[in-house]
């Protein structure tokens, strides 16, 4: 048998109302008569499922209240009131409301439940309740017409799932383009010193600096450019402000996912000044057109990341995903000067299941720092440091 603690909580209010409905169908024996209150969006008085216990010629009521697990939320004193209010206008008037919840046990929002039942039964009113996720089970495994149906029909109920996260099993990543930040500096020019030798043979200090002044300055050797022509077509210099985005698909569910499309799109278009999905065409000129046709007909075939017309990447990968095995992909872009952080929102699309969510990158610029010094003779020639930063491009 599974134990209590191992047995999963409704993946939806939907799962949760039938369960609740079949439940207290069986612990007041009257499975053939208990009803859900309407339909969603109507008025239900605080009450989502009502049925007439056998034995006792009233009505009872539950309030469904499903929480979210993983923010281990609970019920609020705020909620209780509320939802009391509202049933206090049922009709015809209740007897009992059992506030069912998801919500794991918690000793405060029971005391002040059973403070309401007794105010309310002085008062002449329905009785207050509230059963939590562990006391629901209790009852399942005290009734077990419903404990078999629970565990069939939802605990191994197919679900899918997808996680969408950088390479880091996060959804905010770093990314450092490089620039380089030049400081032009002026400095005082300090006085060439005449060699103790020349002052010793009666060579005065003025003719000496008049000699240095007249200087030819000395050439620097030029490095050589690559030749860019025809047969040396792969020179090109690197862009460093390029950054990879590596981009990680799983499957976190129990379904496989089939013939799915993930849409990755930037909020911001203005905050990315290129993009590249690292596919293109061959166009070598000195490789044959019918080899140049294999090549792109082969690069077409294992293909599974686009552009999109709108800025957005479509990945789109032939074969399926299956439980627990996941696929990455990667993506390079350039993100416009003094951008700080970009906002991604993805779009997953699949056969049978669809979920979005969102994504975010902090862009950190690396520098490096190129000084510059420019020597003036007067101070007053002076002048404070000039900043520029220019994309490393070399």
């Amino acid at each position: 048998m599974i134990a209590p603690t191992q047995i999963r909580k409704p993946e939806n209010w939907q799962d949760f109302e039938k369960l609740c409905k079949k439940l207290w169908g069986e612990v007041w024996q009257c499975s053939d008569t208990i009803q859900r209150n309407g339909r969603q969006g109507q008025s239900q008085k605080g009450i989502d499922v009502y049925g007439m216990p056998k034995g006792i010629q009233a009505y009872y009521g539950i309030q469904c209240k499903g929480k979210d697990d993983y923010t281990n939320a609970q019920l609020t004193e705020q909620e209780i009131d509320r939802e009391i209010n509202k049933a206090l206008s049922f009709e015809p008037k209740l007897a009992r409301m059992i506030f069912a919840t998801t919500a794991n046990k918690d000793a405060s929002i029971e005391e002040y439940v059973r403070k309401k039942n007794i105010e309310h039964i002085k008062d002449g009113k329905f009785e207050v309740c509230v059963s939590s996720w562990e006391d629901i089970v209790d009852l399942m495994e005290e009734h077990r017409n419903t404990y078999k149906w629970y565990l069939n029909n939802c605990q191994y109920k197919d679900t899918s799932d997808v996680k969408i996260l950088f390479s880091n099993g996060s959804n905010i990543c770093g990314i450092h383009p490089q620039y380089i930040k030049t400081i032009k500096k002026t400095v005082l020019k300090e006085p060439p010193i005449m060699p103790e030798s020349l002052r010793k043979r009666g060579l005065s200090i003025e003719l000496w600096r008049l000699l240095q002044d007249n200087n030819m300055p000395n050439k620097k050797l030029l490095k050589k450019t690559p030749d860019q022509s025809l047969y040396n077509p792969f020179y090109q210099k690197t862009d460093y402000r390029w950054c990879k985005l590596i981009i990680d698909v799983m499957n976190a569910g129990n379904t496989t996912l089939e013939d799915f499309k993930l849409y990755i799109l930037f909020d911001n278009a203005d905050d990315i000044e290129k993009i590249d999905t690292g596919f293109n065409y061959n166009n070598n000129v000195l490789v044959s057109d019918s080899i140049r046709a294999q090549i792109n007909d082969r690069i077409d075939r294992e293909r599974n990341v686009f552009k999109c017309s709108d800025g957005s990447v479509l990945y789109e990968p032939k074969k399926p995903l299956v439980q627990t095995d996941s696929e990455g992909f990667d993506l390079d872009i350039i993100p416009q000067e003094n951008v700080k952080e970009i906002n991604i929102s993805w779009n997953f699309k699949s056969r049978d299941y669809h979920k979005t969510g969102k994504l975010l990158i902090k862009v950190e610029p690396d520098y490096e720092e190129n000084l510059e010094r420019i020597e003036v003779d007067d101070i007053n020639e002076m002048v404070e440091d000039e900043i520029t930063i220019r994309p490393k491009i070399k």
